[in-house]
């Protein structure tokens, strides 16, 4: 009872930063909560909140994936190279899929740190999605780039998508491999004692990771136009940054989902909002890294606080 009254705390304490970037957002931009822009904002957002999602399973293990760029510019790769949608956003899916399955595969049977594993992980997938697509380019349907970007017939596709990429994972949630996530992260050897195949799990939350990469691979794309083999390297960091700034532990088991979607939107609301202001790019940056190291160093050491 205590520790959920204290994860309730972190989320009450995330949706009050939130209130107030929005707020003081609004008032720079009084059509922030217009359906066109909110339209346009989903669009831009979905890519963190879903390699977030992804990232937050993997780290739910006790484990980390710094391949995940690597991984969303090879789904993105694939997708623009395919003639054909459909098509394309099977394939694109199937390697990713794939791609962080056997990621997990090397981190269960291999038993070496996930950070190296995916690190190393990181430069194979970088070169075949360079094999794949070798410069910007591809081609993405300019009917779907609109409809995606501006609304279909009112309808916000992006939010759609996120809504039922969220839907699919509360509903794994609620099955045994969900509960095995955070058995294994909260502790993997009583889990295995407990009678949990840990090593299936860690393929299994690994794979969902690609998966959820995939789309937000998929989405990028169909945002932007086209595909950039390079495009992905900042959403490595950014999804581990936002799923720590949501409640996410380091050290696996304690976490909701709902705390990275919220995390996420705080990062890019906060980023916009910089922009919006017309400080300069490098001020930017700065800001931006500072605000992110003062989460995570404080959601780090709360979390050892727990643990201790």
């Amino acid at each position: 009872m205590r520790e959920r009254l204290r994860h309730r705390l972190d989320l009450v304490g995330l949706c009050a930063l939130l209130a107030i970037v929005l707020v003081t957002y609004q008032r720079l931009d009084p059509t922030l909560l217009s359906p066109a822009t909110v339209t346009i904002l989903s669009a831009q957002f979905l890519p963190l909140i879903l390699t977030a999602v992804g990232q937050t399973i993997v780290m739910l293990t006790g484990g980390i994936d710094l391949s995940l760029g690597a991984v969303l510019t090879l789904g993105m790769a694939v997708f623009v190279t395919n003639g054909n949608v459909y098509t394309g956003m099977a394939l694109a899916l199937a390697v990713t899929v794939a791609a962080g399955a056997a990621n997990g595969a090397l981190v269960a049977y291999a038993r070496l740190p996930p950070i190296i594993v995916t690190l190393a992980a990181s430069f194979l997938w970088g070169g075949v999605t360079l094999i794949v697509l070798p410069q910007p380019g591809g081609h993405v349907p300019s009917g779907l780039v609109h409809a995606y970007n501006l609304g279909w017939h009112g309808v916000a596709l992006p939010l759609v998508a996120l809504a039922l990429a969220l839907g699919l994972w509360k509903l794994v949630r609620t099955t045994r491999f969900g509960l095995s996530v955070y058995a294994v992260g909260g502790n993997e050897h009583g889990a295995y004692a407990s009678g949990i195949d840990t090593r299936r799990t860690k393929i299994l939350a690994y794979g969902f990771a690609g998966l959820f990469t995939g789309l937000a691979g998929i989405g990028l794309a169909i945002q932007t136009g086209s595909g950039d083999p390079t495009i992905g390297a900042p959403y490595t960091l950014n999804s581990i940054a936002v799923a720590v700034l949501g409640g996410i532990s380091f050290f696996g088991g304690v976490g909701q989902m709902r705390g990275t979607v919220l995390g996420a939107l705080l990062l890019g609301l906060l980023t916009n909002l910089l922009l919006f202001t017309g400080i300069s790019t490098f001020y930017q940056l700065i800001l931006q890294g500072v605000v992110l190291v003062v989460a995570v160093t404080v959601k780090t050491l709360a979390t050892r606080e727990r643990t201790a």
